[in-house]
């Protein structure tokens, strides 16, 4: 999956784009203008992790391949995996009962983590260091110092990374480690006050005199938890993510539920009355406690502007995801062999059942997204003026500056010039749309009656090109996933057709020529339509 989608290539949004804009200049910077540009915030984290690899890549290899960050970042991922293992074994069960764990973790719900370049080291880093920190601090507790440690780097690669101090401060205190909990506050406070030196807020915080905010934030939270329940990672009918809500408070009652005979022994040892030194429960503890306090403040920053419907962004589904595992350990550590031997029987198929569910319903999502950045770049190198360009403050020069150093697949520009000053592109037949329209804010450019079949690469596909003599514009197609009985039928996965649209407001008025551009096994192959598009 990953060698057929993955491609070196600006993510959408272009952050790729403003994180490799540490380079230029970084080596004969002095130390201090070096740790000023490492430490820039984006938009309010400390992205030091992902600007020292992407530093590291360019002075060993002279160049970048935007898929160089993603493996290291899917390292991450499964570095994520090899924590949960060590403190599986800690269990003394068979390895048969670590299987949820992995198809739980496994799923393509965040596709967006796995593909994004060098965000990804954000997402999936912070997550690796923050299990690093949880594991030393309930299992090894001798050697504390490397949970402080590895606290210290989560903070330096995204900013929620901060919130595992109080996490990794609250397992020393149940467990009776008063001078390791001293300790954590006075690096708490230190590290605090690194973090944000310089530190300006571009972003509103929820406004809680704001009645419709306040009950955003209330559902957003427990939807935040739940989100797993959607299935889709991009779903946004109101009723989805309404059962993800539900879901949200299933989880938090499922959590207290099997720790409900804890809750005493907890309530004593916070009081200092005595510790409690249960390492299993104290990791399920610390994973919960830290997606809590993570949704807690991913709430309070993103409903002002991201509103309730912003909460369920497929980057952040890897926190349902470690809070359906925090419930598992939570399981494994306290749940009686028969009781335990019972219930697996049935957590097994259904981990497996949930995994290839959300496989199929996002493989899609995946592909339409990794298309959507080859037309982005393709826009915005043949197009001076795009909107998605000035959107960043950021013009072409720079652009292409920054591309210099990854050199990306321009797979689209192959077999012919996009910056011909003419309307006129040399054709191979004639291929007519089934639609071409205005609908809404969006051009619409339908070809409905054929299959356009991936041979190479998802860089293959079915593509619109809008021609003028002075713009030249590119749109993928949207696929669709059939339903899961006609894949099971008829093993076949995606449906027929490519439905292609432009945002009116990203093109500039003109008249343009419609072409087709089918790219199959690699190979670009241009259609004329024989229709044109006037925009006002």
């Amino acid at each position: 999956m990953f060698k057929v989608i993955a491609l070196n290539i600006n993510y959408v949004a272009f952050d790729d784009i403003l994180i490799l804009g540490v380079i230029p200049g970084f080596e004969d910077a002095g130390w201090p203008e070096r740790w000023k540009r490492l430490t820039e915030l984006f938009p309010e984290h400390r992205l030091v992790f992902s600007r020292s690899i992407i530093l590291l890549l360019q002075s060993t290899f002279g160049t970048i391949n935007m898929i160089w960050p993603m493996i290291v970042a899917n390292i991450c991922w499964a570095g994520c995996a090899l924590v949960f293992y060590r403190a599986f074994r800690r269990l003394h069960l068979s390895i048969w009962y670590f299987v949820p764990v992995m198809w739980l973790w496994f799923n393509i719900q965040s596709f967006e983590n796995i593909f994004w370049g060098v965000s990804s080291l954000c997402n999936f880093g912070v997550l690796l260091f923050v299990l690093s920190s949880l594991y030393f601090a309930a299992y090894r507790p001798k050697q504390y110092y490397l949970a402080l440690l590895f606290a210290v780097i989560a903070t330096f690669t995204y900013g929620n990374g901060l919130m595992v101090f109080p996490v990794i401060g609250l397992i020393a205190w149940l467990m009776g480690r008063k001078k390791d909990f001293v300790i954590t506050v006075l690096v708490t406070a230190v590290i605090a006050v690194i973090y944000f030196i310089d530190f300006t807020p571009i972003t509103q915080n929820l406004d809680f005199s704001n009645p419709k905010q306040v009950k955003e934030g209330f559902l957003g939270y427990f939807g935040f938890i739940g989100s797993i329940a959607t299935i889709s990672a991009y779903d946004g009918m109101h009723g989805v993510l309404m059962s993800a809500v539900v879901t949200g408070f299933i989880f938090v009652a499922g959590l207290l539920y099997i720790f409900r005979r804890q809750l005493l022994p907890l309530w004593n040892a916070a009081w200092g009355r005595k510790a409690y030194t249960h390492p299993g429960s104290l990791f399920a503890i610390g994973i919960a406690a830290f997606v809590a306090i993570t949704t807690l403040a991913i709430v309070y920053k993103r409903i002002p502007t991201d509103t309730f419907e912003g909460m369920f962004k497929g980057r952040y589904r890897m926190y349902s995801v470690l809070w359906c595992i925090a419930m598992y350990f939570g399981l494994l550590s306290l749940t009686s062999r028969a009781l335990l031997r019972f219930s697996v029987v049935a957590i097994v198929p259904f981990s497996i059942f949930l995994n290839l569910i959300i496989l199929h319903s996002n493989f899609a999502l995946a592909v339409n997204n990794r298309r959507s950045a080859i037309v982005q770049e393709f826009n915005a190198r043949y197009n001076a003026d795009w909107l998605g360009v000035k959107m960043f403050s950021m013009d072409q020069a720079h652009f292409e500056k920054i591309r210099a150093y990854y050199k990306s697949d321009d797979p689209l520009a192959e077999g012919w010039n996009p910056r011909s000053k003419t309307d006129s592109i040399a054709c191979a037949k004639l291929y007519e749309p089934d639609t071409v329209k205005k609908d809404g804010s969006y051009i619409v450019v339908n070809f409905e009656q054929d299959f356009f079949k991936t041979e190479k690469d998802y860089s293959d596909g079915a593509y619109v090109i809008l021609k003028s003599a002075d713009h030249t514009y590119a749109s993928a197609q949207t696929q669709y996933p059939v339903p899961v009985r006609t894949t099971l039928r008829r093993l076949m996965y995606f449906n027929k057709g490519a439905y292609v649209n432009f945002h009116a407001a990203t093109v500039e008025p003109g008249l343009y020529r419609v072409y087709l551009l089918v790219r199959k096994n690699g190979q670009n192959t241009i259609y004329c339509t024989s229709k044109t598009w006037k925009e006002d």
